[in-house]
């Protein structure tokens, strides 16, 4: 494996003058993922509307409704071993829409609203755990998008020079 090609385990945070621009952000990155030139760990958008108000949207973290599917589901299947088909599913719906709203899959919580507090309004931030698996690949993908300001970063020297390139010209 070329050093090119050497996968990258990385945390980038990257500001936008504009509040829709991280969203389009991270779309082009989870389309990286699909054609194998990053792998996306965990994304998220911050974003801070005109009037001040922060909203966050993570990729990983399940919402009470989607816990509440997944847990019908297990729990229909739970009561056919032995049991109401009806009982399970409600059982595993309550249980699933509690974990929903209790476990957090994502980035850190505070992490993310401390980088929505700092950010100033009509803004946006894209907060990504990412390997990048073909890093002049993703540079290319990524130069459609400038006047971003790097907040935060793990990246090694040579990838972080990158993307400094790219995103902050």
């Amino acid at each position: 494996m070329s050093k090119q090609e050497k996968t990258n385990h990385e945390m980038i945070v990257v500001s936008f003058a504009d509040e829709n621009m991280a969203d389009e952000v991270l779309d082009t990155i989870k389309k990286m993922e699909d054609k194998a030139v990053v792998d996306l760990k965990s994304g998220a958008v911050v974003k801070r509307d005109a009037s001040g108000k922060v909203t966050i949207k993570e990729t990983s973290d399940f919402d009470a409704k989607q816990g509440a599917i997944g847990g019908a589901i297990a729990g229909s299947v739970l009561s056919l071993l032995g049991g109401s088909l009806i009982k399970g599913a409600i059982l595993g719906a309550a249980g699933g829409a509690i974990a929903g709203k209790v476990i957090d899959l994502g980035l850190d919580d505070d992490f993310l609203k401390e980088i929505g507090e700092n950010l100033e309004s009509a803004s946006s931030a894209v907060v990504a755990l990412v390997d990048f698996d073909q890093v002049d690949q993703a540079m290319e993908e990524l130069d459609q998008f400038s006047g971003g300001t790097i907040l935060h970063h793990t990246l090694s020297d040579e990838v972080y020079e990158k993307l400094s390139e790219v995103v902050e010209d």
